[in-house]
């Protein structure tokens, strides 16, 4: 066989032959068996019309032609190589497909290939990741629906240069992108009109820098009034005061009070700063919150006596516990539980009565009380799973209570309610905006009430460990 076959010229290798992955389904050629049993049957047929009337030799005969042509064919091709079923594209044409298509696929980005009408002719996995499966064929604005980016599109088609513009997405959480449209050059008259698209995740940068200028603004703002009276002093001590030893006292311990404050505020300006830039990032340890809420206590007792306070603890001996960061987590109610000391104490003694309870499910609303922040419905939704998947923690105080115009703003920074008092107690108008951004990271949500001249109560509801932590069942 072959010796049949050294004649013949070697036929041209395709992409997809004996070197396709062994999934690929292939066979024989047999474009060729088709034409050649027809002109044999044809032949055959001719023949036997040229033989009327038929005998029986004449039939054997024609049958006998049939059968040797057809055994002939296919002795001579038996041992020809297989190919793919579908359409045959050279060897190299398809080691170079392969490889561009695996370069697509490992980017993280999301890149396109946009027809001469907009639609989506390609499409790599980042892309479905972040669009959905369905992306195939449809149009660009059906995609990304913001206009600036079809702007883009339609400036870098016009001037047949590349073209950029920003944009965001809803959902759990807003995202800020970066849309890049360029014309593709080259590739013949079958490129003509086609457009690459590529959109970059730019939400972390565009965090870093809301970060750099809130921190400057907010800095030079909180830190400008006791740099003021510092300086103011430092003149006093050097002029007329300078032989004054009750003055110099006096000043040097205002002084030392207001760079405490100042130390206090930097502190929480870079915390809350660290908190933000890993708010994407969910913490996965298991964090048992009446253990940790009894660590908290015991460091708040030299405040607490400080200010005669007194400290419950209301929770009994059940095991509550989140999927968190025991870091933050301790923060968070270390900044509730001194927001209570400091400013819920009672009307008439000013000693504050601050009680820690805790529990699962969804916690008892207080009477009477008004109300703002996120209710345990919302909080469940946003997170996937029943009411009953919750775990919560409350602070209350039997202060004076907090005014409903008041409510909705307690989270913003640098709010205070009362901003006298708030600098006396040495206070920074940062720690509820630490707690909101502790809660988002977490998953978690906070509900606020306040009953007039009984007190507040500051709730933080979470998801369980074991609902955080569990995989979502296959849809």
């Amino acid at each position: 066989m072959d010796n049949e076959n050294a004649g013949r010229p070697a036929p041209q290798e395709t992409s997809s032959l004996s070197d396709a992955p062994d999934s690929v389904p292939v066979g024989y050629s047999r474009a060729g068996d088709f034409l050649y049993c027809g002109m044999v049957g044809i032949i055959a047929i001719i023949c036997e019309l040229m033989l009327q009337p038929v005998n029986g030799v004449g039939a054997l005969l024609m049958i006998s032609l049939f059968v040797g042509a057809l055994l002939l064919r296919y002795l001579t091709l038996r041992d020809a190589k297989p190919v793919p079923l579908g359409v045959n594209v050279p060897k190299e044409q398809y080691e170079a497909l392969m490889r561009q298509r695996a370069l697509l696929s490992t980017l993280p980005q999301p890149v396109m290939l946009l027809g001469a009408k907009g639609t989506v002719e390609m499409f790599n996995p980042a892309s479905a990741r972040l669009f959905g499966d369905d992306v195939a064929g449809k149009h660009i604005s059906q995609i990304v629906r913001a206009p600036q980016a079809l702007e883009a599109l339609e400036k870098a088609r016009s001037s047949h240069e590349a073209a950029e513009a920003e944009f965001t997405t809803t959902g759990p959480q807003e995202r800020a992108h970066l849309f890049h449209a360029a014309p593709i050059v080259g590739g013949g008259d079958g490129a003509s009109g086609q457009m690459l698209v590529m959109i970059r995740d730019r939400t972390e940068q565009k965090k870093l820098e809301r970060m750099r200028t809130d921190f400057i603004a907010n800095a030079s703002h909180e830190l400008r009034t006791p740099l003021t009276s510092m300086t103011g002093f430092i003149e006093t001590l050097q002029g007329h005061a300078k032989d004054d030893p009750d003055a110099q006292d006096r000043f040097l311990s205002v002084m030392a009070a207001q760079a405490e404050r100042m130390l206090r505020l930097v502190e929480d300006l870079i915390g809350l700063s660290a908190i933000e830039l890993n708010e994407l990032n969910l913490p996965s340890e298991r964090v048992d919150l009446g253990s940790l809420a009894g660590s908290v206590c015991e460091s708040l007792l030299p405040l607490a006596q400080k200010n005669g306070a007194t400290l419950n603890c209301a929770f009994g001996d059940t095991l509550i516990e989140v999927a968190g960061d025991r870091h933050e987590l301790f923060r968070l109610l270390q900044n509730l539980c001194e927001n209570a000391i400091k400013y819920g104490g009672d009307p008439g003694t000013d000693a504050a009565t601050v009680t820690i309870e805790m529990g699962s499910g969804v916690p008892p609303l207080t009477p009477r009380a008004i109300r703002a922040g996120e209710a345990p419905a919302q909080i469940a939704v946003r997170a996937d799973i029943t009411e009953q998947d919750l775990v919560w923690v409350r602070v209350t105080d039997n202060g004076a209570g907090i005014d409903r115009s008041d409510l909705p703003r307690l989270t913003e920074r640098f709010y205070r309610v009362n901003p006298e008092l708030s600098r006396t107690k040495g206070g920074t108008g940062l720690g509820l905006a630490i707690v909101k951004h502790i809660l988002q990271r977490h998953r978690a949500g906070l509900q606020i009430e306040s009953v007039p001249g009984e007190g507040a109560s500051f709730t933080c509801v979470f998801p369980s460990a074991v609902a955080s932590l569990t995989e979502p069942d296959p849809a």
